[in-house]
């Protein structure tokens, strides 16, 4: 039976955990707000370049994935898979990493070679066996930045250039509701769009003649920032999730806290009242031997 003294010890302790994780559950609330207030301007950005790219490719007869790889020099003996993948660069996300790693898993194959961002989740493809990652990117802060952006795109440009892709696909954690996210995989490459995407241009028609000096060189120098657009919204919805995966995670560790509190509390007054019963039956049958 634990003594009075070592439970009141590990009240005290559990109690100063919890004060910690009820402090991280309300800095990722925090921070959980103020990402979802950006990512409408993000979406919005990602929207109208979406749009604009659909118009160009419209008013063009060009092969756009020809214009993309038409030189490759690194030649393999198949042609190979491009993934950028999103994970986090701290812990305490619940099953935030594990989620991605297990739809990585489903997707990538030996021959794939990846762009991780994430130290978090780098750590776990290292221990992937046949992982072919090219770059990394870590310490991405709470607040994603277009830098960052602009620096998978340039890197996914660059491969494009010179070698031989099958395809180039996004990985990213998508927020549905405050309960529930889900890993998703978002093809850029070839570039396609489907038919609901296409009925939506129909509101966001630009005449042919709007683009100086032709459709064709526009988008030639515009899939650079297509890719920016794409990556950017991918990270900023995957650092929601994430976000809302930590303060879901530290709302449930205070919540456990306190239940072990409340058990531990309950042990400590049976034990007490034990005690206290054990005392007074010794003091009466003391007195009775006097009498």
């Amino acid at each position: 039976m634990a003594s009075l003294q070592k439970i009141k010890n590990r009240v005290a302790v559990i109690g100063s955990t919890k004060k910690i994780t009820k402090a991280m559950e309300l800095i990722s609330a925090a921070k959980f707000s103020k990402i979802k207030r950006n990512l409408d301007c993000v979406r919005d950005y990602y929207e109208n370049v979406k749009n604009i790219f659909i118009n160009l490719i419209k008013h063009t007869d060009t092969n756009i994935n020809a214009l993309l790889n038409d030189k490759p020099s690194w030649k393999f003996e198949r042609a190979r898979k491009l993934y950028i993948v999103f994970g986090s660069d701290a812990g305490l996300c619940g099953a935030y990493n594990a989620n991605m790693l297990k739809k990585i898993n489903e997707e990538i194959t030996d021959e794939d070679i990846l762009i991780c961002v994430g130290s978090n989740l780098e750590k776990m493809l290292a221990k992937r066996p046949n992982t072919h990652i090219i770059q990394s990117i870590k310490a991405i802060g709470d607040e994603p930045t277009f830098e960052i952006a602009k620096l998978v795109a340039s890197k996914i440009y660059e491969v494009l250039q010179i070698s031989d892709l099958l395809s180039i696909s996004i990985i990213y954690t998508k927020y549905l509701n405050p309960i529930l996210s889900e890993p998703r995989k978002k093809d850029i490459f070839p570039i396609t769009f489907n038919e609901e995407e296409m009925k939506e241009i129909d509101n966001f028609e630009i005449d042919a003649d709007s683009f100086e000096p032709s459709p064709e060189i526009i988008l030639k120098n515009s899939f650079v920032i297509f890719f920016e657009a794409s990556i950017y919204y991918a990270l900023y919805s995957s650092k929601l999730s994430e976000m809302s995966m930590k303060r879901t995670a530290m709302e449930q560790a205070t919540k456990n806290a306190d239940d072990l509190i409340n058990n531990l509390k309950l042990e400590y007054n049976r034990i007490r009242q034990s005690k206290i019963t054990q005392e007074i039956t010794e003091i009466v049958s003391g007195s009775n031997v006097d009498n």
